[in-house]
């Protein structure tokens, strides 16, 4: 998994998720196996929300790098700007 497409602070969950999606694949090709359907769609589901978890922490870290951006716009331009972080809950 490409760890640029990540904040470093989101890394390990994005490893979290990236594994849970590798063992659901596998848990669904039993499922196949055996026929049970039903439990291979509900596999299917938390690869779904393992996805959206992923594609959250990509969309922060886009958002990270174009404020970093506009930030080094604003001091290349001479605007004294100060950056004050809150603390995530």
């Amino acid at each position: 998994m490409r760890q640029e497409l990540f904040r470093k602070q989101d890394y390990h969950a994005a490893l979290r998720e990236h594994a849970s999606i590798i063992d659901c694949g596998k848990a669904i090709e039993d499922c196949m196996r055996t026929g049970d359907l039903k439990e291979a769609l509900m596999f299917v589901r938390d690869i779904n929300k393992s996805l959206e978890a992923l594609k959250s922490m990509a969309v922060k870290k886009q958002l990270d790098v174009k404020v970093k951006s506009l930030l080094d716009e604003l001091v290349a331009a001479g605007v004294n700007v100060m950056v004050v972080k809150r603390r995530e809950s």
